[in-house]
């Protein structure tokens, strides 16, 4: 299993856009990736879902945990915690 836990800046956090942009770069991976945000006291470790990250409510600078279990896992990681250091492609 590898994980990164980072700070999501962009304006409207992990919502619309971002969230869409987020999810279509996990579902390249063949590893099972979940995210929680950090921030809220009652957040769940979830799949990656569109449905899920915007339940889990992340705004900009809220703290995420991402993590991925499976061949590609560290690939997964590092993709998507470079499109969170991005800010999504400032989409």
């Amino acid at each position: 299993m590898t994980e990164a836990t980072l700070i999501v800046n962009h304006p409207v956090g992990l919502h619309a856009r971002p969230a869409a942009v987020f999810v279509q770069k996990a579902r390249e991976f063949n590893s099972k990736i979940t995210i929680q945000n950090m921030s809220r006291e009652q957040s769940k470790e979830v799949p990656v879902s569109a449905f899920n990250l915007l339940q889990i409510g992340v705004r900009s600078g809220h703290e995420v945990r991402i993590r991925a279990e499976g061949d590609d896992a560290v690939q997964a990681v590092a993709a998507l915690t470079q499109l969170v250091r991005e800010n999504f492609g400032e989409v």
